[in-house]
């Protein structure tokens, strides 16, 4: 399998990187290098959403593709995230397949996953049996044992929030205990100073274009975001400086400042403290913005900024046109 992957994506490489020469805004950068862009990077890690696995083999494939990048880079990912619907319907089979793949790669030193709304649609929507199978597979994948949807963790001093919902709904179902805990989560987190990552796979409601980019015919405003204690969250995510919000859900491809009149959304959206990003679905080709599949952000945080690069990690290749830079305050 291994060298199968090798194969195809050095033909695809080659094939790109002649198309590269005459028509590289349209195919991005082969060339640059797959290290932090400075010397002194803190941490750097990767993040997609929306792989959608089922037991296809073509699915498998496109992740794969992906995770043998991620091993190939020049300076070992210190993390990669999945921010939901890392499966399409949460059955055993299909987190299996996601399983086996990573068990062939070694695409960082950490592996981070949160839930999406397909993950929780188990059977006949079993709510509980999803929960289990979400354990289960955090254990077998990550090599971390929770007892809830929402955990923290820390990679390099760096702490990283995850979010989850408590039914298996499509929009996010958030307790009021799970409120209190980012609360205090947040409040323990900004002791240490640094950038804090919260994970997620709704965004807040009407960011990102949402309602609209959510798709429906006549859209509420709560279409596409967390839902009911989207204020809440909200709130407590805008108490602290340096918070990077990181989620996935509504499908959408990259853009970047001056095309939110011509989509209707930006990729990033910032108020100088506060960061929401939205990743676009790594396993469909991405309709709106930047069309391209397999892609996602990887994140450099410095002691005074944080680089975050746009890429196809199925291709092996950085869209540098949708990059962002923030300092920290």
């Amino acid at each position: 399998m291994f060298g199968f992957i090798t194969f195809i994506k050095g033909m695809v490489a080659a094939i790109l990187t002649v198309l590269q020469l005459f028509f590289g805004i349209f195919f991005g950068d082969f060339t640059a290098p797959t290290k932090p862009l400075q010397e002194d990077c803190k941490l750097n890690f990767a993040v997609i959403s929306d792989v959608h696995m089922t037991e296809e083999k073509a699915r498998a494939d496109m992740l794969r593709f992906g995770l043998q990048d991620m091993q190939e880079f020049e300076s070992p990912l210190d993390a990669l995230i999945l921010s939901g619907d890392i499966t399409d319907h949460g059955e055993r089979e299909e987190w299996e397949n996601v399983a086996n793949a990573f068990a062939d790669y070694t695409p960082a030193k950490n592996i981070i996953l949160a839930q999406g709304n397909h993950d929780t649609w188990t059977g006949d929507d079993d709510y509980a049996l999803s929960r289990e199978h979400f354990f289960e597979f955090n254990e077998k994948i990550a090599g971390r044992e929770i007892d809830n949807v929402y955990y923290s963790t820390k990679v390099n001093g760096y702490t990283f929030i995850v979010l989850g919902s408590e039914a298996d709904h499509t929009s996010q179902t958030v307790s009021d205990e799970q409120v209190a805990w980012l609360a205090e989560e947040m409040e323990k987190a900004s002791q240490d100073g640094l950038p804090i990552f919260v994970i997620n796979h709704w965004p807040i409601n009407e960011s990102h274009g949402l309602p609209e980019t959510w798709g429906d015919a006549e859209p509420m405003p709560d279409d596409g975001g967390i839902g009911d204690k989207s204020a809440e969250v909200e709130k407590i995510l805008k108490s602290y400086n340096n918070v990077f919000y990181i989620t996935g859900h509504i499908h959408s491809g990259f853009t970047k400042p001056g095309q939110e009149d011509v989509y209707g959304y930006l990729s990033v959206e910032s108020d100088g403290s506060f960061h929401s990003v939205n990743l676009p679905q790594y396993m469909y080709l991405t309709l709106r913005g930047r069309i391209a599949n397999g892609t996602g952000f990887t994140f450099e945080v410095y002691e005074d900024k944080v680089e975050i690069r746009a890429r196809s990690f199925s291709a092996g290749v950085w869209y540098t046109d949708y990059d962002w830079s923030f300092d920290l305050v």
